[in-house]
C-alpha cells in the first residue's frame, strides 16, 4: 500500500513539474506548406512546446516557398503572436541552394525559425536564460554575389526506364527529359522536352497477345517579361505529337498578358491572377478525324482565372479555364478544380476538392471504329462531353495539446 502511495504521488508530482515547464516555454504551431523535418525540428528547438492545435497557440508560424529561377527555393516565414505576444509579427526570407541536400534544408529551416522566435523568447519566461554569441564571418561582397558564370541559366538532363511482368503481362516504359531555364526579377524563360515511350504486352485466355504501344513527345517554350508589381507580358509555346491523341504533330504559338490584383511580391500567401491568351494552333493527325481532317491550322483564345490564398484558418485554392476556337464558337472547353482546407474549429479541419471540365473541342479524335481493347487499355483518347475527379475529408483531433517528444523507436 505504502508503495503503491509513493508511485501516485511520484506520478502527480512529476506531472504538476511537466505542466509548470510546459507553461513557461512559449508554444508554437507551424503550419508548414512546404516539406518540414518536424522530427528534427523539435530536436533541435527543445525550448518551446510544440501544440497540435493552431488556436491554442502562443506563435502561429506560417511556412510557405515558391521555386527559384535557379531551380532552389525562395521560403517565407510569417510570425504572428497570440495573447501576451500579440504585438508581436514578422516575417523572415531565405533562399535554399539548388544543389541542397535534404540535411542542409533542414539546417537551414531551423536556423532561420530560431532567428524568428527570438523577439518572443525575449519577452518570455525564458528571456534570463538566454546566451547569445555573433560569429565573425568573412561574407562575400555584393560583386561576388552578383558574379555568375552562367548568367543565371540551368539545365536539367535525365531520363528514366523501368519493366515489369509476369505471366500473362509484360511492359516497358522509358521516359527522356531535358529543360532549362533563366529566371530574373525582369523576365522568365522557360524550354522543356520529354518524350515518353510505353509497350507493354497482354497474354490472352485463348494463347493471343495483345501488344499496346504508346508514344508521345512534348516541347513547352515559355517567355514571360515583367512589366510592373501587377502586370506581365509574354509567350507560350507548345510542340509535340501522341499516339493517344492522334497525331504527328501539334503545335501552338500564343501571346499572352496576365494581371495579378495582388502585387506579385506576397505570392507566397496570396495571389489573383487572370490570363489570356490568343494564337495559332497547327495540327497534323495520324488518322482521319470525326471532322475529316487530316491537318489543319485554327485560331485559339484561353481565359485563366487563379486565386491562392494560405492563412491562419487554413488554405484555398480556385483556378479555372475557358478554351475556345474562334473559327466555330460552338468548340469549346471549361474547368474549375476548387480545393480548400479548413480548420473549423478547434481541433475540426475539413478537406474539400476537386476537378471538372466541360469538353467540347475534342478536334482530334480519330475516326475510324474503336475497339474493346482500345477502351480498356486506352490506346485511343475517346470523344466525351465531361470529365470529372473529386475528393473530401474531414479529420478531428482531440487530447493533449502538446507534442513535444520525439521517439523513432519502429
Amino acid at each position: 500500500m505504502r508503495i503503491t502511495l509513493y508511485l501516485l504521488f511520484f506520478f502527480i508530482f512529476s506531472n504538476i513539474l511537466t505542466a509548470q515547464n510546459n507553461i513557461a516555454r512559449p508554444s508554437i504551431y507551424i503550419d508548414c506548406q512546404m516539406r518540414c523535418d518536424y522530427s528534427f525540428i523539435k530536436q533541435e528547438i527543445d525550448f518551446v512546446n510544440y501544440i497540435q492545435n493552431r488556436d491554442e497557440s502562443d506563435i502561429y508560424i506560417l511556412a510557405t516557398r515558391q521555386r527559384t529561377g535557379a531551380g532552389g527555393d525562395a521560403v517565407q516565414l510569417v510570425f504572428i503572436g497570440n495573447g501576451k505576444y500579440k504585438s508581436i509579427s514578422d516575417t523572415l526570407s531565405y533562399i535554399t541552394d539548388p544543389d541542397a541536400t535534404d540535411a542542409i534544408e533542414r539546417d537551414q529551416f531551423v536556423e532561420n525559425l530560431k532567428k524568428g522566435l527570438l523577439p518572443y523568447l525575449l519577452i518570455s519566461p525564458l528571456a534570463n536564460k538566454i546566451k547569445y554569441d555573433i560569429l565573425e564571418k568573412n561574407e562575400p561582397s555584393q560583386e561576388e554575389l552578383e558574379h555568375d558564370p552562367w548568367n543565371y541559366w540551368i539545365f536539367n538532363v535525365g531520363g528514366n526506364a523501368n519493366a515489369n511482368g509476369e505471366a500473362s503481362y509484360s511492359g516497358i516504359n522509358l521516359t527522356g527529359r531535358f529543360s532549362t531555364s533563366r529566371v530574373t526579377n525582369e523576365s522568365k524563360f522557360r524550354y522543356s522536352f520529354r518524350y515518353g515511350y510505353e509497350n507493354s504486352k497482354f497474354k490472352l485466355t485463348d494463347g493471343d497477345e495483345f501488344i499496346r504501344i504508346i508514344k508521345s513527345l512534348n516541347n513547352e517554350l515559355t517567355y514571360v517579361k515583367s512589366i510592373n508589381n501587377h502586370w506581365s507580358a509574354g509567350i507560350v509555346a507548345e510542340a509535340g505529337s501522341s499516339t493517344f491523341g492522334n497525331t504527328d504533330f501539334d503545335g501552338e504559338f500564343k501571346p499572352a498578358i496576365e494581371f495579378n490584383f495582388y502585387p506579385y511580391s506576397v505570392a507566397t500567401t496570396k495571389r489573383f491572377t487572370i490570363l489570356y491568351a490568343v494564337g495559332l494552333v497547327y495540327k497534323d493527325y495520324t488518322e482521319l478525324t470525326v471532322y475529316n481532317k487530316l491537318e489543319e491550322t485554327l485560331f485559339r483564345h484561353n481565359l485563366r482565372i487563379e486565386f491562392e490564398q494560405t492563412q491562419k484558418w487554413g488554405n484555398l485554392e480556385f483556378d479555372m479555364g475557358i478554351n475556345q476556337y474562334l473559327h466555330d464558337l460552338s468548340l469549346w472547353s471549361m474547368f474549375l478544380n476548387p480545393n480548400l482546407e479548413w480548420a473549423i474549429f478547434k481541433g475540426l479541419r475539413l478537406d474539400f476538392g476537386g476537378f471538372v471540365s466541360l469538353v467540347g473541342d475534342r478536334i482530334n479524335i480519330a475516326k475510324s471504329e474503336i475497339t474493346d481493347e482500345d477502351i480498356l487499355l486506352q490506346t485511343k483518347q475517346l470523344d466525351t462531353n465531361f470529365t470529372y475527379f473529386t475528393y473530401v475529408g474531414i479529420n478531428y483531433r482531440f487530447g493533449s495539446k502538446y507534442n513535444n517528444f520525439v521517439n523513432p523507436r519502429f
